[in-house]
C-alpha cells in the first residue's frame, strides 16, 4: 500500500523515519522539480520518501515570481509574510501569510506573464505550486527553529543537571527547563493548503493509496469543510510503538486490508487495538485512522482540489481500494 503526505511538501527527517516504521516509504509531492531541497533528496536517497512532481512547466515564470516576492517580503519585515518569518520568526509565532501577502502573490503571477483566456486550470495550477513554494520555505524554517530549540533544550536540561547543591540554595531546575511551545505547521492557512496539495495530487497518474498527515489541524479542517461531503468518520486512536529501520512497516498490511473490505464495521477497525503499546514517549507515536467510506482516493482528491482543476480520471482508482484511509501521525515526544 503506498502512502502519500499531505498537505505538505516538507518533512523533516525525525518524523519521514516514524512514517517509514508505520506505513513504509511515503510520497511527497513537490511543486517545482528542480527545487527540490537537499534534505529531502537525502531522505528520498535513504529510501523514505519518494519525491514526485505531477505538474512541470512555467518554470521561469514560477522562479522569477518567487524571487521576487522574496525579495520584496526581505525587505518588509514586520509584516505577517514568508519574509518575516526568515527574519524574526519567535518562539510560537511563525509568520505565514495574511490577505495582503495574497493580494501581493496575485499581482506578482500577473506580472510575469499572462496567461491565455482559455488557461484557467493552468493558472489555478500555477498558483497552487507558487503557494506551496512559499509554504514549504516557511514549513522548513519552522522545521529547523524546532530542531534548534530542541537542540538547546538538551544542553540546558544537561547543564542543569550537572550542577551541585543547586536544590539546597533553592534554585529551580523545573522553572529553567519548560517544554517548548510547538505550532501545528497546518494551523495556518489550512484550507489553502489543502487545495494547493490536491491540485497536485490531482495530476499524479498514479494517485497513491492512502493519505498520512502529522497535522490535527488538518484532520479538523477535513473534517469540518469536507467531512460531510466525503463520508469522512473517525474510526479509531491507538498509541503505537515505532518499530527500527530494519523491521517490515508496522500498520502497512492492516490499513491495506482495511481499505479493500466491502465495509469498516467495529470489530474490523478494532485489529487496530492489538498494535496498541506502552513505552518511552520517544519510542511511540499517537495514530488516529479516519476513513471516507466508499470514496476511492481519487474520488477524495477530486473533492478536495479547486473547482477549475480537473479531478483524477478513473484509471488512478485502484481496484483493490474501497475506502480511502486518512492517518493522522503525531509523535508521543513531549520534547521531540
Amino acid at each position: 500500500m503506498k502512502p502519500v503526505y499531505m498537505p505538505f511538501t516538507y518533512l523533516p527527517e525525525s518524523m519521514a523515519r516514524v512514517l517509514a516504521s508505520l506505513v513504509g516509504p511515503v510520497v511527497v509531492y513537490q511543486p517545482l522539480e528542480n527545487r527540490v531541497c537537499e534534505s529531502m533528496t537525502d531522505l528520498a536517497a535513504q529510501g523514505l520518501v519518494e519525491i514526485r512532481t505531477p505538474l512541470t512547466g512555467d518554470e521561469p515564470r514560477l522562479h522569477s515570481a518567487l524571487a521576487e516576492f522574496t525579495q520584496w517580503a526581505g525587505q518588509n519585515p514586520g509584516r505577517l509574510t514568508p519574509g518575516a518569518g526568515f527574519i524574526g520568526a519567535q518562539q510560537g509565532r511563525v509568520p505565514f501569510f495574511d490577505e495582503h501577502t495574497i493580494n501581493r502573490i496575485r499581482s506578482q503571477i500577473r506580472r510575469h506573464g499572462t496567461p491565455p483566456a482559455d488557461t484557467a486550470t493552468d493558472e489555478a495550477a500555477f498558483s497552487a505550486r507558487l503557494f506551496l513554494c512559499i509554504a514549504e520555505d516557511n514549513d522548513r524554517t519552522t522545521a529547523n527553529l524546532d530542531r534548534d530549540l530542541k537542540q538547546f533544550k538538551a544542553l540546558q536540561r544537561g547543564f542543569l543537571d550537572s550542577l551541585v547543591d543547586s536544590d539546597e540554595a533553592g534554585f529551580s531546575r523545573h522553572a529553567l527547563s519548560a517544554d517548548i511551545w510547538r505550532e501545528d505547521p497546518g494551523a495556518k492557512h489550512t484550507q489553502k493548503r489543502i487545495r494547493a496539495w490536491a491540485t497536485l495530487a490531482a495530476a499524479d497518474r498514479q494517485l497513491p493509496d492512502l493519505l498520512i498527515t502529522t497535522s490535527a489541524a488538518v484532520m479538523a479542517t477535513l473534517m469540518e469543510t469536507w467531512g460531510e461531503a466525503i463520508r469522512l468518520q473517525r474510526l479509531a486512536a491507538v498509541r503505537v510503538p515505532v518499530s527500527a529501520a530494519d523491521q517490515p512497516p508496522l500498520l502497512d498490511q492492516v490499513l491495506a486490508d482495511l481499505s479493500a473490505r466491502n465495509s469498516l464495521t467495529t470489530p474490523n477497525v478494532d485489529v487496530l487495538e492489538s498494535f496498541s503499546g506502552n513505552g518511552p514517549d520517544d519510542s511511540m507515536a499517537a495514530v488516529t485512522l479516519y476513513a471516507a467510506a466508499n470514496f476511492a482516493p481519487a474520488s477524495v482528491v477530486g473533492q478536495l482540489a479547486p473547482g477549475s482543476v480537473a479531478g483524477p480520471g478513473e484509471e488512478n482508482r485502484h481496484g483493490q481500494v474501497e475506502h480511502t484511509l486518512i492517518l493522522l501521525v503525531e509523535s508521543d515526544s513531549k520534547s521531540d
